[in-house]
């Protein structure tokens, strides 16, 4: 059973290597823990990144290697909230939000953003020769 556990975790999400940079923290932790899970999931942080693609619920992961008076750990998280300072550990966006960030980057301004950045709501320009509400204009 836990081979067949260890081969899902294996297949079932792209390996770290195929997060954004920026998904990925490292020597950051975040609260806020949705599973915690020990054994299989723990073994890496690739196992660790699988376990919150195979979780519908998780936003984001935090992998804690193994250190002198504790085993390692995976944390998977509700919600991608703010990291904080914790050697050793990393975090990063579960694969499935990581993408969604990516897509939603390369995508043009719909029309309504193209109106809203250029048209009428938008601050007039100064006007060339309006300096004289400026301190020093003549």
């Amino acid at each position: 059973m836990m081979a067949v556990f260890l081969l899902m975790l294996q297949t079932a999400a792209p390996a770290p290597t195929a997060l954004p940079p920026a998904a990925v923290i490292e020597n950051h932790a975040r609260r806020g823990v949705l599973v915690r899970l020990d054994g299989a999931a723990a073994q890496s942080v690739q196992a660790c990144i699988s376990a919150c693609a195979l979780n519908a619920a998780c936003q984001a992961w935090t992998y804690r290697p193994v250190q002198t008076a504790r085993a390692a750990r995976c944390d998977l998280h509700p919600i991608a909230g703010p990291s904080q300072y914790a050697p050793g550990a990393l975090t990063g966006l579960s694969p499935a939000l990581a993408a969604r960030i990516e897509a939603g980057a390369e995508r043009a301004p719909s029309p309504r953003e193209r109106t809203m950045l250029s048209g009428p709501g938008r601050a007039p320009a100064p006007a060339a020769g309006r300096n004289s509400d400026l301190a020093g204009g003549g």
